[in-house]
């Protein structure tokens, strides 16, 4: 199945020029190693413009059996793809059914966001397969009780920092959200929260060092990434500027408007300038599969898997808020994998209801998408 994906994303890569976010990544992925670039952790872009580092690197180390214009994209076609797999995984983990499994792999596959990122050469598809590995490391956690998947799941989000500008706000978000699902789980012991924790930590101990050598990087990648250097000398103040009226009105806009399913689901900006071109990020047919998914996991009472996936869907958007674009997916593009792991529990549940309503709603919305996914990829 990842093969085919693969193939899927990367045929006819390389009929479309590249975009300048494009351009900009390849570069600076084909100059690692010569004497002005080295082997930095960051990536200037301009003044104050940074790239993080595993998108350049994985572009670079695919740039050596490959051409540079084509590094960038085939190395986004390899994640899409890994992407595809790990849902497989994941769901026929929470779903007990392979087929079930199979079907959310390939509507991942087909949905337009992951689609038209998986064959983008820029850096918005690399946080999510650290999400889906989190998420199946700690569903597998609250299943055994092994100590060591749960620090697996918070070293996937301390590794998944470094994949894109969203993502120090987003897995940081993230590991609270596992910490407080295993809080209410009634492990409460300091010593296990401290498993995630420390795994997440261990990886940013590199970007403490670099930074510690690198001081004047820092404003302009996790000072606007994360927690600005003055608000590290003075905590309250950060605090204050965060809940700044206008400030926080602006960004609970954005927020909002990140959930508007117009959009999601029906119809996009037109603007060739964007990389969805109009599209929606989801099949419509998708909505109605979420809803059903939400309500069944609401109704099957609280389980830590249902808090980590609602809320992981609920933050998802915090980081693009913060950075001030509207509709921005590629700044929050780890929502899509969990909204597809809800949809596919929306159609689980049609299917375990055994009636002919139910299953007929459930093949219906499954023949929409197909038919919604092959409009979206005849039109791009």
């Amino acid at each position: 199945m990842a093969l085919g994906a693969f193939g899927c994303y990367a045929i006819s890569i390389g009929n479309s020029p590249l975009s300048p976010a494009e351009n900009e990544l390849s570069h600076q992925a084909a100059a690692i190693g010569d004497g002005a670039t080295g082997y930095p952790l960051f990536f200037r872009l301009s003044d104050d413009r940074w790239l993080q580092p595993i998108a350049v690197y994985s572009t670079a180390l695919i740039g050596l059996v490959a051409s540079p214009e084509a590094a960038g994209r085939l190395a986004a076609a390899g994640v899409g793809a890994l992407n595809v797999a790990l849902m497989f995984v994941l769901c026929r983990r929470l779903l007990a059914s392979a087929p079930l499994a199979v079907g959310a792999a390939l509507l991942l596959m087909i949905t337009p966001a992951h689609f038209v990122f998986a064959r983008s050469g820029i850096d918005a598809i690399y946080p999510l397969p650290f999400v889906l590995a989190w998420l199946l490391a700690i569903a597998a956690y609250f299943d055994g009780g092994d100590r060591r998947q749960a620090a697996a799941g918070g070293l996937a989000l301390g590794i998944g920092v470094f994949t894109h500008p969203s993502a120090p706000w987003t897995m940081g978000t993230l590991l609270v959200v596992t910490l407080l699902a295993i809080w209410l789980s009634g492990r409460r012991r300091a010593v296990i929260l401290a498993v995630p924790a420390g795994a997440f930590l261990a990886p940013l101990l590199i970007a403490v060092a670099w930074f510690a050598a690198n001081p004047s990087a820092y404003p302009d990648t996790f000072g606007r990434w994360a927690i600005h250097a003055a608000h590290l000398r003075s905590p309250l103040d950060g605090v204050l500027a965060f809940v700044n009226w206008n400030t926080l009105g602006t960004r609970l806009s954005l927020y909002w408007g990140s959930f508007d399913p117009s959009w999601l689901f029906f119809d996009g900006p037109a603007s060739p300038a964007l990389p969805l071109r109009g599209a929606a990020p989801f099949l419509f047919a998708t909505a109605f599969a979420l809803v059903a998914g939400v309500s069944q996991r609401l109704r099957g009472g609280f389980t830590p898997v249902t808090l980590l996936v609602l809320a992981g869907v609920a933050v998802a958007p915090l980081a693009a808020a913060t950075f001030g674009s509207p509709h921005a997916i590629g700044d929050f593009l780890v929502m899509v994998p969990l909204v597809v792991v809800l949809a596919a529990c929306g159609v689980a549940s049609w299917l375990a209801r055994g009636d002919a309503f139910s299953r007929t709603l459930a093949w219906g919305v499954t023949a929409a998408c197909v038919i919604d996914a092959a409009w979206f990829v005849a039109s791009a």
